[in-house]
């Protein structure tokens, strides 16, 4: 932080900044190699992409549902897409103006950017930029600052400080709208935001925003955790209080602590990283789910799903942590009918006691994780289908700190549900962190952004999936299906597929028995030379072994970091040519995924005996010396 450097330059406020387009997408149907999927690769996979040419180190992105284009804001301009059509734009302005901020708004887009640490916004209609003039509040002054703005009509709510020298506390505004209010600053300590949003209840005045953030935990027990992880709530219709103290303030705040724990191995998750919220399909509020990224201090992770209706009750129903009197009428956090002020009483005890004494724990009889996995995952969005017999599944996309996305399938009721890690995408040529993710759940499309570029993935990759009926059905890809000798998309065929409902044994679906054999391949090698054999890990869920004649030597459990299962010979002896086999076993199922046959080099060992036997000479002869 501080002032800009003394050659930085703002973009002239008075004037519209130029909109300038140019060709630059390339569609590209990548090798399977691009995508390195849990189940059978081969043959192609599709992918649209673009390379910006050059690095963005922050990158926002903004996708509309059924469009078949994103805007990319990046430093100093903004990037449009449209992947069929080919063509891209971007807006020239000074280099110092990170964009922050992309929104639709009426009839154009509103792009808000730090500016050189004034920051400031503009319009796009129709191909024409305009300036809005400065905007504090809708963009920070620096990108590397958390910051949150959500836009609901014409209200906008920030989390972003409008002084760059004070006012240094974060807080959750209201910007725009009837009238400002702000959290009182002793309610959140240090507080990371991660996700808010609008929730309409069954009455309008009831109407609820939540928002979702970490913060330091007050509890200074050695044993406790750094963070602690929040659920907030305000009331959308919030007037502000009856007195001087509480009359800009949010008078209807309160907080939980979100649990994501696993009481089976004692494993806790405090560190919320990401928030996904899936709306019930039938228009219920209540049973709309709440996906939850945490991690802990060693970066594993853990996903657990909450309902709104559970994060309504807690806040409805209970007491105030530390505070030990009888609850003010109406009590803290209740939203009021006709636009009434809260009581000053009210507003008091929720001042000083803002977190409730329930926690908000996981759906399900178990209230534990859907998972918990070694990797560590930094975001997810999740994608509600319907497979082609009818079952409803969930399916999460989770970026790895690796630049990779991990697609999970979720299925079954919660209370006995399970969870499938199917495969690893590798979604950019150039491999890199993953800085935005937005998804189409219409035209199936997940679209990413890294500093380098920005990526269309389908989510129906079937044509990656190998090893005939058998490998297409036990990769449990509910967008896939076996179907005249082919893995393909549900959406594409013209008539039913056939897909697993037995998850345990999926392969017992096909109509012909499994390959019994992998074909062999062999390979000629010097003796005392060094080789590895490499065996791909198709399934997350198998075991792979490398079989020499009947030893194991080696195997690799599922969870194996590597997508490979490797052999490594390092001194090749006249025991170790001959066969070698991979096999994968997943329950009943077995299957020969490599068959290798290692042969000893002739040509190599005629050299070998050649230059023994004129050691052996020179050795006669100098002994004869």
């Amino acid at each position: 932080a501080g002032p800009c450097p003394s050659g930085a330059t703002r973009v002239p406020l008075s004037q519209p900044l130029e909109l300038v387009g140019r060709v630059g997408v390339l569609p590209v149907q990548g090798p399977a190699s691009m995508f390195l999927p849990i189940a059978s690769p081969s043959g192609r996979a599709g992918q649209d992409w673009v390379d910006f040419g050059l690095a963005e180190p922050h990158t926002v992105l903004f996708h509309e549902p059924g469009s078949s284009s994103v805007w990319v804001g990046g430093r100093g301009k903004v990037y449009f897409f449209d992947f069929p059509e080919g063509k891209n734009a971007s807006m020239r302005t000074d280099c110092e103006n990170y964009i922050t901020l992309l929104e639709r708004k009426g009839e154009g887009l509103h792009i808000c950017g730090t500016n050189a640490r004034r920051p400031s916004c503009w319009s796009l209609v129709n191909g024409t930029v305009e300036s809005l003039g400065e905007k504090r509040g809708y963009a920070p002054f620096s990108p590397d600052e958390n910051s949150l703005v959500l836009f609901d009509g014409d209200e906008v709510y920030s989390t972003i400080r409008k002084q760059e020298f004070n006012g240094k506390i974060p807080r959750f505004r209201r910007i725009q709208g009837e009238i400002e209010l702000y959290t009182s600053d002793t309610v959140m300590q240090n507080p990371q935001f991660i996700k808010a949003t609008i929730v309409h209840q069954d009455q309008a005045y009831d109407d609820k925003i939540y928002y979702f953030f970490r913060e330091d935990n007050p509890d200074k027990n050695p044993e406790a955790p750094l963070n602690v992880s929040r659920v907030a709530q305000l009331c959308r219709g919030d007037q502000g209080g009856e007195s001087s103290l509480s009359v800009s303030k949010w008078n209807t705040f309160l907080k939980a602590m979100l649990v994501c724990s696993d009481v089976t191995t004692n494993k806790n998750f405090n560190r919320l990283q990401d928030v996904f919220l899936l709306p019930d399909p039938n228009g219920q509020w209540r049973d709309t789910r709440v996906y939850g990224v945490f991690s802990n201090p060693w970066n594993y992770s853990a996903v657990c799903v909450y309902s709104l209706g559970d994060i309504d009750k807690v806040f409805r129903t209970s007491s105030l942590k530390g505070y030990h009197s009888s609850l003010p009428n109406p009590r803290p956090g209740k939203c009021l009918p006709d636009r009434q002020p809260i009581p000053t009483e009210t507003f008091q005890v929720a001042d000083s006691h803002p977190e409730v004494a329930q926690r908000v724990e996981p759906m399900g009889p178990l209230k534990t994780p859907l998972f918990h996995s070694k990797y560590h995952y930094q975001k997810v969005v999740v994608h509600r289908m319907q497979a082609s017999h009818g079952e409803t599944f969930h399916v999460l996309y989770l970026t790895t700190d690796r630049g990779t996305i991990h697609k999970v399938v979720e299925s079954g009721e919660r209370e006995r549900s399970l969870a499938f890690n199917i495969m690893e995408i590798q979604p950019f040529h150039h491999p890199a962190a993953i800085q935005a993710m937005s998804l189409d759940a219409e035209r199936r499309k997940l679209y990413v952004s890294s500093q380098w570029e920005v990526s269309q993935v389908p989510l129906d990759l079937c044509e990656v999936y190998g090893g005939g009926c058998h490998g297409c059905l036990m990769a449990r890809d509910p967008y896939c299906g076996w179907d005249q000798g082919r893995c393909v998309s549900i959406y594409s065929s013209q008539g039913p597929v056939l897909q697993s409902i037995n998850p345990a044994e999926p392969h017992k679906e096909c109509p012909n028995p499994k390959p019994d054999r992998a074909p062999l391949q062999k390979v000629s090698l010097a003796r005392n030379s060094r080789y590895y054999l490499s065996c791909p890990m198709e399934s997350r869920h198998a075991t792979y072994s490398w079989r020499h004649e009947e030893n194991v030597e080696q195997s690799c459990e599922p969870g194996h970091q590597s997508p490979n299962c490797i052999l490594f010979i390092e001194n090749l002896t006249a025991r170790q040519y001959g066969h070698y086999h991979c096999e994968a076993q997943e329950g009943s199922y077995l299957r020969e995924a490599q068959h290798w046959e290692l042969l000893p080099d002739d040509g190599a060992m005629a050299e070998h005996l050649l230059g023994r036997a004129r050691a052996l000479a020179a050795s006669l002869w100098l002994g004869a010396l």
